[in-house]
């Protein structure tokens, strides 16, 4: 490129010529700058459904975290668990997922869906499991940082 704009130079004068290969290379600079990647900004979400005991005293409380990064373009660095936040005082007895899928629209990352199922059992110590609930969550992240989320007791 350098040869092309000597080229292009011999006929200017020596001013005008320094003036245009100096204002050539500070807009290629700033086209450079133009391209580099957006800032990559990280957040979470962290929902739970919620089921009374059965002394409806205490509630049973599934959850699900997500925190996921995102430039505006592509959603990255998912991570993922499901916990109890709350246990309805011992009675509930949590049997593990049935769903975990995290998958990708497309070949872009432009989000990213997030399903999660879980079984919980409601048990009295000594007497057995008299109810069993199947938490669902999805979640739809955004390379914005926003989600959508849908939930099902």
């Amino acid at each position: 490129m350098m040869r092309v704009l000597r080229n292009w130079c011999r006929p200017l004068a020596a001013a005008a010529c320094a003036t245009a290969l100096l204002t050539t290379t500070l807009s290629g600079q700033a086209a450079a700058e133009a391209s580099t990647p957006a800032k990559v900004s990280c957040t979470y979400a962290d929902r739970y459904i919620s089921y009374p005991s059965t002394t409806h005293a205490t509630a049973v409380q599934w959850a699900v975290r997500v925190d996921w990064c995102y430039d505006g373009k592509t959603v990255s660095n998912i991570r993922h668990y499901d916990y109890l936040k709350e246990d309805g005082g011992g009675v509930a007895d949590y049997k593990g997922l049935i769903q975990n899928q995290l998958t990708y629209p497309g070949s872009v990352h432009y989000e990213a869906t997030l399903v999660k199922q879980a079984k919980i059992a409601l048990c009295v110590l000594k007497v057995g499991c008299y109810r069993t609930y199947y938490p669902f969550e999805r979640f739809v992240l955004g390379n914005n940082g926003s989600y959508r989320l849908e939930q099902r007791k």
